[in-house]
């Protein structure tokens, strides 16, 4: 089994799957928060999570975070640049960005402090042990793979019916989502990037190919040895 992970208002949408291409409907899975997506994928051989795994400290940023702005060129603000673990002490979007400037020299993207929550609902429970079967991973660079350009932007109409169009080949009957209730319960964008993780964490399964991996080169490791770095 493997599954993909996405964040989304109120908690994570997950998409399991026994293989890719998909002989049946993936299964569609609302969870309320991180703890209970490692539950309901216990079974799964590889669990790929759009959140950042491994942390950067102090002005460090990340080389995945660059190397995946530069893979998806016009589309590269869809990548946020992880903020500094010393950023994830606050409780306030105010002193967030008084340690960001301070340690970056810069405020962090606006949208940044929203996803805050969800990276240190990963973190709290990441180790490396864990690491070698949930892997981070980046939708974009993953809709890129598998259309072989940058999609439109998921924010805009056009962009959902390219992804819709370009999933449809891989899963069957994937109108049949519109009735699931965990589809009502996300976004159409959050669905379809959960259920794309599925090519990427099964391209993982039998070994992983380092091609598809952001840095290529074995990545640095945050301070709790986790590998930072971006799988599609």
């Amino acid at each position: 089994m493997i599954a993909g992970v996405d964040g989304c208002k109120g908690g994570w949408i997950v998409a399991v799957s026994s293989n890719w291409p998909c002989v049946e409907l993936p299964e569609l899975v609302f969870c309320q928060d991180f703890c209970s997506v490692l539950e309901m994928t216990q079974i799964c051989k590889v669990v790929v999570v759009d959140m950042p795994i491994g942390i950067p400290s102090g002005a460090e940023v990340r080389d995945c975070d660059v190397l995946a702005r530069d893979e998806l060129g016009k589309a590269q603000s869809s990548v946020f640049l992880t903020p500094p673990r010393e950023c994830l002490q606050t409780d306030n979007p105010e002193a967030f960005q008084a340690i960001h400037r301070r340690l970056r020299g810069k405020g962090a993207g606006f949208p940044t402090w929203g996803i805050v929550p969800k990276i240190k609902e990963v973190d709290v429970v990441m180790n490396p042990e864990l690491q070698s079967r949930i892997v981070e991973y980046h939708p974009e660079l993953a809709w890129k793979e598998l259309g072989g350009k940058v999609l439109s932007t998921k924010h805009t109409a056009e962009g959902i019916l390219q992804r819709i169009e370009l999933i449809e080949k891989y899963i069957p009957n994937i109108g049949d989502f519109c009735n699931c209730q965990a589809v009502k319960k996300a976004k159409i964008d959050d669905v379809l990037d959960a259920v794309v993780g599925l090519a990427v964490a099964y391209s993982i399964t039998d070994g992983p190919d380092y091609s598809k991996r952001l840095p290529v080169r074995e990545p640095p490791k945050d301070k709790l040895g986790l590998r930072m770095e971006i799988w599609f």
